[in-house]
């Protein structure tokens, strides 16, 4: 029956079954209707209708109760148009509950990784972004009871998340804009009954911008902001191992000093600080020279910066990988500075010397008694000027300058003295120069007054030399010059790290030393220059200048193709041997010899795999290149080399591949993005030859996020109070935030309508109506 009725009606299928109120109304739209009114011109059309059919039926001469029934259909059909001409409608009136919607932002950016949530006491406390996601995971089945809970993580925008990713994310976000996102996800839920915005973040905005007409426009949403700071509002301690400086090779026995910056902000009063020297694989902390572990205890000054010294003894050949650590204080600002990777190549400690000199000086006479002691040098000397038979010394005597580069590489290094350049042939001087640039060799000069170095001007071994000499001759000392003025050689930063001058452990005591008791030195050539871009001077004259204006150079270290290079301005070395025997002097030249050794102890190696440094910010660029050393190696190789990037668990996290370099066909590089903070390690993985060989890489939070990692309070209270929300502490969030957060859910109406006019029931009466008024007129004999 129900079926039938909307059939009738022109209704669909189920209408009226549905839930809701069913009412009948019109829509007329007669012209002129809005002014006169609809029912006016109605109660007109009724008269009218009304009038005709008296009209009409008053002039037919028929019985009165036939002209009474037919005039009744007449006017029933006139009504029946009338009525359909008002449009009558059938209206179908169901209420949709629209929900309160709650949206609760959290703020996944770096400086959420600080651990300042709780006692400062606690060595276990939280991370600000743990705390906020266990408030989150506590808080939400309480809004989801009144609310619809829609859940974002924002740094410098926001993004809709759930807890399931926010329980696998890190806080790695190297910027905050907190006022924009708040802004962003208010846009995203437009048109829905949006109770209030829950903000947990430290409100930290980096960079720092002017956010009022933002401020404005939240405002005017008229949206309550409930900002929960999640941290502390006093800045943390850090401790920040700035840098670290080492000798990137140093030989079995040495004792290696490696210079830490250290930085200690916000730290109590009289906190000591603990640095130390760790093993990376293992953690273990290493020995110091004394066979005590290799760490000290630091009291610095709050926010200025420390300069100190560890030392280690490298007892076996092979890498050392290290790692510089400040033992993290309870509560620190992060971790993830308190640790710089150092890496050192150990080599094999016998150094096989050949020293050239023209005649018996005093330097040549000391430095030859010293070198043939000393059990780390294989030394063999050539004195051109001792007679045929004489017995040229060292503990591998020798009686000609080698001819050939197998003789030369006999040696690690050739160290030449006050020698006439006439005593070699072109072909040896030419040697020596391949013996450097092509096999690693290392080759020095001891300075002297006679042929050293001004007269190698257009030799090879101009080219050589890490030094500029053509002026010597135009600043030279006078014949017959008696030097009174003594000098004492002042370090520069890179001989301080080189240590050819440590002759104390304790850097305070060397300074000292170096400034007020070295025995001074008297003669040094002068007018040189160090060739730039391939030289270092590791020490200069305190008063004296170069041609340049710059400091005299006294000690200056170079590299020529793929040998390290040295030139010793001074002659008078064998001074400093006064009051302190032959430590100094003996510490001097080995580290000297070690220098130039280097390059041809490297050379043993088949390859080297680094990276171009040891840390990056989050978002920089890594390049780690492999070199082939070995021309053999070199040949199996193809045009790439594979090589997995792994994090601190020693899962893959990146493949790469390393790509050979056109213009430098023995190296193969490739570059990646650093996308996450932490400890990783690449490392080559299908090169059988370099099996195991891999590269530490550090990446570190940007340094904006971090700078200033204390909570904004001036900013959380300004955004609550700009949106008449409430600043809502995170030890009473979850009970407070359930009571600030009133349901903003609200009915809505929802009307059908379904037009009767057309209905076929419509179309039935106008027929029935019309049929029964002429069949009863041809019944009662009316046309």
């Amino acid at each position: 029956m129900q079926r039938l009725l909307e059939i009738l009606l022109g209704l669909d299928g189920g209408f009226l079954g549905r839930e809701g109120d069913l009412s009948f109304d019109f829509n007329p739209a007669w012209p002129g209707g809005s002014t006169v009114g609809h029912g006016l011109i109605n109660a007109v059309l009724v008269v009218a209708a009304v009038a005709l059919v008296v009209w009409i039926y008053r002039r037919e001469g028929r019985k009165r109760s036939t002209k009474l029934i037919l005039g009744g259909l007449r006017l029933s059909l006139l009504l029946l148009l009338i009525t359909l001409l008002n449009r009558p409608v059938l209206t179908l009136t169901q209420t949709r509950e629209e929900p309160s919607v709650v949206a609760v932002m959290v703020d996944d950016s770096s400086s959420m990784s600080v651990r300042d949530v709780g006692e400062s006491t606690d060595p276990a406390r939280p991370t600000r972004f743990a705390a906020a996601n266990q408030l989150i995971e506590q808080l939400l089945p309480t809004l989801a009871e009144t609310h619809q809970v829609e859940l974002f993580r924002f740094d410098d925008s926001a993004v809709n998340t759930d807890t399931d990713q926010l329980a696998t994310l890190e806080p790695t976000g190297g910027a905050t804009q907190v006022t924009p996102s708040v802004r962003a996800v208010e846009r995203e839920l437009a048109g829905r009954n949006l109770a209030g915005v829950v903000v947990l973040s430290d409100f930290q905005d980096t960079p720092r911008a002017a956010d009022t007409a933002l401020l404005d426009q939240l405002r005017d949403a008229g949206v309550q902001i409930l900002p929960v700071p999640v941290g502390s509002p006093t800045p943390p301690a850090n401790l920040d191992v700035v840098s670290v400086s080492a000798q990137e090779t140093a030989f079995a026995g040495d004792i290696v000093n490696i210079a830490v910056d250290l930085r200690a902000d916000n730290l109590p009063a009289g906190e000591p600080v603990t640095l130390q020297l760790v093993d990376r694989a293992t953690g273990v902390v290493q020995a110091g020279p004394d066979g005590r572990p290799a760490r000290t205890t630091l009291n610095p000054e709050p926010g200025e910066p420390l300069e100190t010294d560890l030392q280690i003894k490298t007892d076996q050949v092979g890498t050392l990988d290290l790692l510089v650590e400040a033992v993290p204080l309870v509560g620190e600002l992060t971790e993830d500075d308190n640790r710089r990777p150092l890496r050192i190549e150990v080599l094999d400690a016998s150094i096989a010397v050949l020293y050239v000199d023209g005649y018996p000086r005093w330097e040549f006479r000391y430095l030859k008694q010293e070198l043939t002691r000393d059990k780390t040098v294989e030394l063999s000397v050539l004195l051109y000027s001792a007679d045929p038979g004489f017995p040229q010394g060292g503990n591998n005597p020798v009686r000609r300058f080698p001819e050939s580069m197998d003789e030369m590489l006999e040696y690690d290094v050739i160290l030449l003295g006050d020698v006439d350049p006439i005593q070699f042939s072109d072909f040896q001087l030419q040697l020596i120069r391949e013996y450097v640039a092509e096999k690693g060799g290392g080759f020095g000069m001891l300075a002297g007054p006679r042929y050293s170095p001004q007269e190698y001007i257009g030799t090879p071994i101009e080219q050589v030399l890490p030094v500029d000499v053509t002026e010597v001759a135009s600043f030279a000392f006078a014949q017959g010059t008696t030097i009174t003025e003594g000098y004492r050689p002042v370090l520069t930063a890179a001989g301080e790290q080189l240590g050819m001058f440590r002759f104390f452990a304790d850097r305070e005591q060397n300074q000292r030393y170096l400034e007020n008791d070295l025995p001074e030195s008297l003669w040094y050539v002068r007018g040189i220059e160090a060739k730039p871009g391939v030289a270092q001077v590791l020490a200069q004259h305190p008063t004296a200048q170069a041609p340049s204006g710059q400091p005299a150079p006294l000690l200056i270290g170079g590299r020529y193709g793929s040998g390290r290079t040295l030139f010793a301005a001074i002659d008078d070395s064998w001074r400093w041997r006064y009051y302190t025997g032959e430590a100094v002097f003996n510490t001097y030249w080995v580290q000297n010899l070690r220098y130039l050794a280097r390059g041809r102890k490297l050379g043993q190696r088949r390859y080297t795999f680094d990276a171009d440094r040891p840390a990056y910010a989050l978002g920089e660029q890594v390049t780690v290149s492999f070199r082939a050393l070995d021309g053999g190696l070199l040949s199996q190789l193809g045009d790439s080399i594979g090589v997995n990037v792994k994090d601190s668990d020693g899962v893959a996290v990146r493949q790469l591949t390393l790509r050979q370099q056109e213009n430098r066909p023995d190296t193969f590089v490739a570059t990646f993005t650093a996308d996450g903070i932490g400890t990783y390690a690449a490392e080559l993985n299908d090169l059988p030859q370099a099996a195991g060989a891999g590269v530490s890489i550090q990446v570190e939070a940007p340094t904006l996020e971090l700078a200033r990692p204390q909570v904004d309070v001036e900013a959380s209270t300004a955004l609550a109070s700009e949106t008449g929300g409430e600043v809502v502490p995170l030890a009473d969030a979850l009970d407070r935030l359930p009571q600030l957060l009133t349901s903003a859910a609200r009915s809505v109406p929802i009307r059908m309508e379904q037009a009767l006019w057309d209905a076929p029931i419509a179309l039935v009466l106008f027929v029935l109506l019309i049929t029964a008024e002429w069949v009863g007129r041809k019944m009662a004999g009316m046309l």
